[in-house]
């Protein structure tokens, strides 16, 4: 409940402080929009709403699409890997900036009146093609470009650097390489949030994610996107998706609608917070804002309070997408020109939705939902087709007809098109600098040289984001013994999966059966460092180990399967073993070999080293699963850098210090407890600004101060996510009453105003479940001045409640300086003290007074005095508090009087001694 509560004042305080920035105000282009938009026939402003796809990665002269571009005006064309947009390697980028260029340039020819496709149209307004992709990083699936750019850490490596400035870098790389190519529509980052991983299947959408909390993923993905607007110069819309949040769903996005059981308040708590950090502006007044969101097609079950209604998939349904978009900043920042985009209107999970009504899949009725419950663009992806339609460009065709129909015959259905038109306008007008300039929309092709140099960042992100699992650093060294040795075998087994980036090109592995293999001789092989000789490495896959198990293979592998005798002859004489994981999936044959590893011949791993890193999700093992292995990293990507630090930290040349940014069950990690403030630190508390010159102390009574905590750090040692809730403790010395103010941290400092009410000395103590300790900062408020007193060096505990009686206290006079003298502690010197001091004191004389014997004159009552005087002076000493009293009267309690009067009897008694010995030598040896 801490959890929801905290997270519903950052939602508020977001609503609150952000909302005002997104005004219409913030539109510069919106009267250029608007005179754009004057100039255009309905049929051109139905274009504008549509996104479509094409098949094959060059334009031929009866490629359909080119219909579409001269005579439906559409806006903008998404490329992916699926539909063979992109050639294999090495031609990959140079093809895919041919086809752009391509798809912009026939664009372009029918606004200058020439030919466009198979007919002829007349001259048009010019309006850039917005060209779309999906590059999540970490290789495919999910990056349709799979070789070429720079390597791409994933969302989560990202996230388990906690460092919000590696994000911005990734995203800058990015922006930067996705402009040169000629895109400008990314659908992407994904600000999901992965709250519970034990909801582990098909659904999950593991380290594309930033993040299991709200905040972080927030700040990750604001500096993401800032990255991307910063790399591609502000040429290139960020659309985050999937808006509302698909942290909660159960399955895949693309294959069916899942339902939720979230209220709008639930949502608010946690999925929408991340959007409400990346739309707290109108776009483009900040580069961390979002140009648009996409949304995702997820049904949710009590959204308005009521259990039992379920809403249709919030893409789909007006009324529970008007009430999101009615949540500030959404609106204002929609306000502001922010557009939505739908999700994919062809996916299985669309259809299957409509066909589990009882409807057939009508494209026009889909598309129209779609548009009618908010979205302003309408991804028409491959597959948008309707039954009995031949292919999905017919269907695109009577899609947009049927648009333009409704546009002439209903006046409100127009107007919700022209104020969708508009801001997709201003989009593009913003990505050309308030122009379109055919040359700028059409990069060189000789910015391509300034792609995929980012291989120094992308290691270096690799390197920051590992992370140990189990066990501790401290325990590492005991439980290997160093890294492998040259005369010790290894074996790597590694999760190899093919992959190809057309359906016509090679088929490669995403990760090779040797990629490890390699990577160790190449750091540490003879021929390097010398650490391993590779007659002692062999290379398996888990194909190879789950076959050796038992398992039967696919009758058509993706990859070659080794024999049974084979795997056993590596396995056997190995000293160390070493897999690289991917997140177990029934579709990849031999993904879940580990498990049967450890499950069905445990003594295969008896006496032998068993290293694990995991390249994808870190909770994909369970805690017995864990216990059979001697180490386990997490790395979260499977890319050629995330190999290498994978080598580096088996020779232990590195050190894992990233830290998991979701829970990880099998290893009791819980990511809520670890981002709450450690309990062992000492929270800081000052008045910033108190030595303000002109005023001693800067402040008089009545006056309002602000106390201000430090920073406060979780258990990984970053700042708390903003909305951690932080108590202000005051009290006035003498009275026992305490009055408590709650505040919430930014940037992991809490502020609080302290009313200076009356005179007396004012404690402030900080508490921030479930840490209790501070510093105490005490103002002496006087007469016309308050003096602040630095806080106490030692840390100041909340003591436990208990049942005793408190301490009789002495309340001083108004004014009266109540602070500790130098050295003072809490005890002081009392009647108890002084009377067994007497004591003390009296025994030392008594025996001096016999030890002395008969003396000359009034030598013997002189040195009684002096112990007397000796005794008293230690006394007067600890009575009026000099430096180190009360740490003894502290120790030592009322026996410390009868201490001290022994002490300084000795004294005295010492001192007389030396005037007898001074006197005889005046005298000449004799004594008086």
């Amino acid at each position: 409940m801490r959890f929801l509560a905290t997270l519903t004042l950052v939602v508020a305080l977001g609503s609150m402080q952000l909302a005002p920035a997104a005004t219409a105000s913030a539109r510069p282009l919106e009267q250029a929009a608007a005179d754009l938009m004057s100039r255009m026939s309905p049929e051109e402003r139905i274009g504008q709403l549509v996104l479509v796809t094409l098949r094959g990665s060059s334009l031929g002269a009866a490629n359909p699409i080119l219909d579409l571009l001269a005579n439906q005006y559409i806006s903008g064309v998404v490329l992916s890997a699926t539909n063979d947009n992109f050639a294999d390697t090495p031609n990959t980028l140079v093809q895919a900036s041919a086809l752009i260029s391509d798809l912009q340039q026939a664009n372009l020819q029918p606004s200058l009146g020439e030919a466009g496709g198979a007919t002829q149209t007349p001259e048009r307004v010019y309006v850039p093609l917005l060209i779309g992709i999906s590059q999540e990083g970490n290789g495919p699936p999910f990056s349709q470009i799979r070789s070429g750019l720079s390597q791409l850490p994933s969302a989560m490596a990202i996230g388990a650097t906690w460092d919000a400035e590696v994000a911005r870098s990734a995203g800058e790389l990015l922006g930067r390489e996705l402009e040169a190519l000629g895109f400008n529509l990314l659908f992407g980052p994904s600000l999901d949030v992965l709250q519970d991983p034990n909801q582990i299947g098909q659904g999950d959408l593991g380290v594309r994610a930033f993040g299991g909390d709200p905040y972080w993923v927030g700040v990750m993905g604001g500096a993401f996107i800032e990255g991307l607007h910063a790399g591609s110069g502000g040429r290139l819309g960020v659309v985050a998706k999937h808006f509302p949040g698909l942290g909660g769903s159960d399955r895949p996005i693309e294959e069916e609608v899942a339902t939720v059981r979230k209220s709008l308040v639930q949502l608010q708590q946690i999925e929408l917070a991340p959007f409400i950090a990346v739309t707290g502006a109108a776009p483009g007044t900040r580069a961390g804002i979002a140009d648009g969101l996409l949304t995702g097609q997820i049904r949710y079950q009590g959204f308005q309070g009521n259990i039992r209604d379920t809403t249709r998939p919030i893409g789909f349904d007006p009324d529970a997408f008007a009430q999101l978009m009615a949540v500030e900043p959404f609106a204002s920042w929609r306000q502001g020109g922010g557009i939505t985009v739908s999700g994919a209107l062809g996916s299985r999970a669309v259809r299957r939705f409509y066909e589990s009504q009882g409807q057939g899949f009508r494209g026009q009725l889909v598309a129209r939902d779609a548009f009618l419950a908010g979205n302003d663009l309408l991804y028409l992806s491959t597959n948008f087709r309707s039954d009995g339609d031949t292919d999905t460009e017919a269907t695109v065709r009577a899609t947009l007809e049927f648009f333009v129909q409704k546009y002439r015959d209903d006046q409100v259905f127009a107007e919700r098109v022209d104020q969708s038109v508009e801001r997709i306008l201003e989009l593009k007008l913003r990505l050309y600098g308030g122009s379109f300039d055919p040359e700028r929309v059409i990069p060189p092709q000789e910015r391509l040289q300034t792609v995929g140099l980012g291989a120094q960042f992308s290691l270096e992100a690799a390197r920051r984001s590992a992370t140990l699992l189990d066990p501790s650093a401290e325990e590492l060294p005991g439980l290997l013994g160093g890294p492998p040795r040259i005369g010790e075998r290894v074996v790597f087994i590694s999760d190899v999966r093919a992959d190809q980036q057309c359906s016509n090109c090679e088929m490669t592995q995403v990760i090779g059966r040797t990629a490890m293999e390699d990577t160790v001789k190449r750091l540490y092989g003879t021929r390097a460092a010398g650490q391993v000789g590779a007659w002692n490495l062999a290379s398996l896959s888990m194909g190879d180990l789950a076959v050796f198990l038992g398992e039967s293979p696919p009758s058509t592998p993706r990859i070659t399967i080794l024999a049974p005798e084979q795997v056993d002859e590596a396995l056997r004489p190995a000293d160390w073993l070493v897999f690289l994981i991917l997140k177990s999936d029934p579709t990849a044959f031999g993904s879940n070999a580990l498990t049967l590893l450890l499950d069905q011949r445990p003594e295969l791993v008896t006496d032998k080293k068993v290293v694990v890193f995991a390249l994808d999700v870190p909770y994909d093992l369970d805690a017995t699963e864990l216990s059979k292995i001697d180490v386990y990293y997490a790395l979260y990507g499977k890319t050629s850098p995330f190999i290498e630090v994978a080598a580096r930290l088996l020779f232990q040349e590195l050190s894992a210090t990233g830290a998991s940014p979701v829970s990880v069950p099998g290893i009791g990690y819980e990511l809520l407890r670890v981002t709450s403030p450690d309990p062992d630190q000492l929270i800081s508390v000052r008045i910033p600004g108190f030595e303000t010159e002109g005023r001693p102390g800067g402040y008089v009574v009545g006056d309002v101060v602000e106390a201000s905590t430090g920073a406060l750090l979780d258990l990984n040692g970053h700042p708390v996510p903003d909305g951690t809730p932080v108590e202000f403790i005051l009290s006035y010395q003498g009275d026992p009453l305490t009055s408590t103010i709650e505040r919430t941290t930014v940037a992991g400092v809490a502020v609080a105003p302290v009313t200076l009410e009356h005179l007396g000395v004012l404690t402030i103590r900080v508490e921030s479940e479930p840490a209790r300790t501070s510093e105490i900062l005490q103002l002496n408020i006087q007469e016309g001045v308050v003096t602040v007193i630095a806080p106490t060096p030692q840390p100041s505990v909340t003591p436990e409640p208990t049942q005793t009686l408190p301490p009789e206290t002495v309340t001083p006079s108004a004014g009266e300086e109540l602070l500790p003298g130098p050295g003072q502690g809490d005890a002081t010197a009392g009647a108890a003290h002084l009377g067994l001091g007497i004591v003390g004191v009296g025994l030392v004389a008594s025996v001096g007074y016999f030890a002395f014997g008969p003396q000359v004159g009034n030598m013997r009552v002189r040195r009684l005095l002096l112990i007397l005087v000796g005794g008293l002076a230690l006394y007067d000493y600890v009575a009026v508090n000099l430096p180190g009293s009360g740490d003894l009267l502290q120790e030592w309690g009322a026996w410390g009087g009868l201490a001290l009067g022994i002490a300084g009897g000795l004294v005295g008694w010492g001192a007389s001694w030396l005037w007898v010995w001074l006197a005889e030598r005046a005298d000449g040896g004799h004594q008086e």
